[in-house]
């Protein structure tokens, strides 16, 4: 039975409380959760019996989908807020270390969770039981399929200039403003995780020794994706010098124009890690010079924790106040996967595509090959299964190959994380990091798009060349312009330096879409698994999250 309806009388907290502890059993619903449950149950029921009217009816209901659980109870009650049920709690009667205790449970119980509407004179109040990790994979994937269905739909049925309105009109509008929503709060997201984070240490040694081993695993990945992507071009060694009659220079003329005002060196890239001034990190979402701000300000924070600890406890308001508002974001982003999917597909020129196709599943490969060592990693590193992390990681792994962005996909990877049972103080510093420095799948697709442009021109492809090639590429997957396209740029940049012409990424720009789409998800997979095992080596990761 999946719903009861009580009478508001005094019985109504013992028969309501027994009905939902039932109900939690036969579904089989662990101990813990089922107290919690309970305990959130007994606090609402209380609260409304305050102004039912009496003998009327309060309906309780247990509802579910797709895997997740909820109370949901409903009474023609006063409407009440969250912190009403605080008030009956009497915390400030206890002590200050005790107090706190109990606000941090019952904000865990009850501000994050609970659901307080009223409608027609009719209060309901919904909590969630048991929050399944399909739910959103589903509607993700969901949006991935309708996208594709509805760009191709309209690319094969319209003709090309209505396809185009469609898409500009009503499509590309509702994507921009998504996009921009997620770019909106990118910034500050990261500014304020960041410092918090390294705030919340009282050892800075130990936030040193955190740092460096965050370095050192992601420059050892980085390393390990340009073999990876050499090795797979060995497998598929692609490329046909009939395409060099293909390329165009006017097709590629806004890229090369962009690359010619790039410039990309381990000096630029380290002085331009601090910036002139405050506000432009934040207004260009410069990410090396936003997490270098909050550092300092974390810093600082911790040092003057004894002597101003208003100052830490307001980073850790704003951080909240982002964080929240990154929860709401998390849950649009189908609409974003479906948009954009919809957009390219409507866009999309197969027969153009069809000339290089052999170039995408070539980098498909080697990042699938990569986040397959990534696994080998978490498991010899960590001595975590694999399987696990897939499965709780899997959402954010989607969000990122739809959006093509690590910045975008920056609030669905930290929400998955925590999911994962990662410690703030890691996946807050370390998520934002790698979406700077670690750009595993940029070095795979970079190293294989050289070496197909090398064949295309009978480039011979001597050890000093590699070398070369290694060398660059570990600089612009640091040091990746900032601008739109950014890893074109940077093909444009690589291969003139073994003798491609540069406009040869005419070649490839039709297709990049779609590459762009899996490197994103390689570079931020890599970057929840360094995550992952720096947590688990540092004692800052839950394993019965993990595992459960």
């Amino acid at each position: 039975m999946n719903k009861k309806v009580l009478k508001a009388d005094r019985d109504a907290i013992a028969n309501g409380v027994n009905f939902i502890q039932e109900s939690l059993k036969a579904r089989d619903i662990s101990k813990r959760k089922i107290a919690q449950t309970l305990l959130t149950s007994e606090e609402v029921l209380a609260k409304i019996l305050e102004s039912a009217p009496a003998e009327s009816d309060i309906v309780i209901e247990i509802k579910g989908h797709f895997g997740n659980l909820a109370i949901q109870i409903k009474s023609a009650c006063e409407v009440f807020a969250v912190s009403d049920i605080y008030e009956n709690l009497r915390i400030d009667e206890f002590d200050e270390d005790a107090g706190d205790v109990i606000r941090k449970l019952y904000d865990k119980l009850f501000a994050d969770t609970l659901s307080i509407r009223n409608s027609r004179g009719k209060t309901t109040v919904t909590f969630p039981v048991k929050k399944s990790p399909y739910s959103s994979l589903v509607y993700t994937i969901a949006a991935l399929v309708l996208g594709i269905l509805t760009g191709f739909l309209i690319h094969k049925l319209f003709p090309a200039a209505v396809g185009k309105n469609i898409s500009t009109i009503i499509i590309t509008p509702i994507y921009t403003m998504f996009i921009n929503f997620l770019k909106m709060i990118v910034a500050p997201l990261v500014f304020f995780s960041v410092a918090y984070s390294i705030a919340d240490f009282t050892d800075l040694k130990a936030l040193g020794r955190i740092a460096f081993e965050m370095v050192i695993f992601y420059l050892m990945t980085s390393v390990i994706a340009i073999f990876v992507g050499y090795f797979t071009y060995q497998l598929f060694p692609i490329g046909n010098t009939d395409l060099a009659m293909a390329v165009s220079e006017e097709t590629a003329e806004s890229t090369l124009q962009k690359a010619e005002s790039v410039t990309i060196s381990i000096k630029d890239t380290l002085v331009g890690i601090i910036p002139s001034d405050i506000i432009t990190p934040f207004q260009k979402s410069d990410m090396l010079q936003l997490i270098f701000l909050a550092v300092i300000f974390g810093v600082a924070a911790a040092s003057l924790a004894g002597k101003m600890p208003e100052f830490k406890r307001m980073l850790g308001i704003f951080n909240a106040v982002f964080s929240k508002i990154t929860s709401v974001i998390v849950k649009l982003i189908p609409i974003v996967v479906f948009c954009s999917m919809a957009k390219m597909m409507i866009a999309m020129d197969f027969g153009t595509l069809l000339n290089v196709f052999v170039w995408t599943p070539v980098v498909y490969f080697g990042d699938i090959l990569m986040i397959g060592v990534y696994i080998i990693l978490l498991a010899v590193f960590a001595g975590l299964a694999p399987h696990k992390f897939l499965k709780k990681y899997f959402p954010a792994m989607v969000s990122a190959f739809t959006c093509a962005s690590s910045n975008a996909a920056l609030p669905t990877s930290i929400e998955r994380c925590d999911k994962m049972g990662i410690s703030p103080k890691i996946y807050s510093f370390s998520l934002p990091l790698g979406a700077t420095i670690n750009m595993d799948g940029s070095c795979i697709s970079l190293l294989i798009s050289a070496l197909f442009c090398a064949k295309i021109f009978q480039i011979p492809v001597t050890p000093s060349v590699l070398l070369s090639l290694f060398i660059s590429i570990m600089v612009l997957s640091v040091g990746s312009p900032g601008v739109p396209g950014g890893n074109l740029v940077c093909i444009a940049l690589l291969i003139p330096q073994i003798g491609v012409p540069a406009e040869a990424i005419s070649l490839i720009m039709g297709l990049y879409p779609l590459v762009g789409m899996m490197q994103t998800c390689t570079n931020v997979t890599g970057d929840a698994v360094v995550s992952t095992i720096v947590a688990k080596r540092e004692g800052l990761l839950d394993t019965k999250k993990f595992n459960s």
